[in-house]
């Protein structure tokens, strides 16, 4: 999928109310503008956080599906910090999928070095991504298969970030203001920590680094196939 083709569908996942947000925002804003659908995920409402009750967080996050656009549906997989890698889970994820049929899943990266719901649920997003396309899942099977097109991972915290990974990069420079109103709905976890000031240093320095004033980070979970080198993006370093 060329980055001047048709808007498409976007399934994002979540492991709490404010990670999508904070990841991967300023990438849904940019693709609202050019018209795809967004669909959001999110797999707790905090209760386990130290700031904010679960109908705070979950206000929060209705706030801000309100202002991407995005049609948001919170999933039940145990609860904040009780996350875990289990088939059922891996189906609930799933059968949104099929429920959706999107044409690109983000979910959080797997590193160790993060809140492990964090990991666990890109496990399960990678998991979830497969048995959505098998027809034979019983649990399944009053929903038709689906394949996504392609599956990227997010970090919500720049330690999370795949030192060994190639990043892809998007310029979110036209979104940047409304990504920061987008952080802003998540007031109560501002209290202690300044994670707008993170995220957004961290896309000064991605959008730096591209040659863009701003820029976030996506990870391919796979490889890619091109009928020519002259359908790849341009390289992010500036030779």
């Amino acid at each position: 999928m060329s980055p001047k083709s048709e808007p498409c569908r976007i399934l994002a996942v979540g492991a709490h109310p404010d990670d999508v947000e904070f990841a991967c925002g300023g990438v849904l804003l940019t693709e609202a503008a050019r018209g795809s659908e967004l669909f959001l995920c999110v797999c707790s409402r905090g209760e386990s956080g130290t700031n904010g009750t679960p109908e705070e967080r979950e206000a929060e996050a209705r706030h801000a599906a309100e202002l991407l656009p995005a049609r948001l549906d919170f999933c039940d997989l145990g609860g904040d910090a009780h996350i875990a890698a289990s088939v059922s889970n891996a189906l609930e994820i799933a059968r949104r999928i099929r429920v959706i049929r999107p044409d690109i899943l983000l979910g959080p990266v797997t590193s160790p070095n993060q809140h492990p719901d964090h990991a666990v649920v890109g496990h399960l997003c990678r998991d979830a991504a497969r048995l959505a396309r098998y027809g034979g899942i019983a649990e399944l099977r009053d929903l038709p298969p689906h394949a996504v097109t392609h599956h990227f991972a997010y970090a919500v915290t720049p330690a999370a970030e795949p030192r060994d990974q190639v990043s892809i990069r998007l310029d979110i420079s036209a979104q940047f203001e409304r990504w920061i109103e987008l952080m802003e709905c998540h007031r109560t976890q501002l209290r202690t920590r300044n994670y707008i000031e993170l995220q957004t240093a961290r896309a000064r320095l991605l959008g730096i680094e591209a040659g863009v004033p701003h820029a976030q980070a996506l990870f391919a979970t796979d490889h890619f196939l091109a009928e020519s080198l002259t359908e790849l993006p341009r390289s992010s370093r500036l030779f």
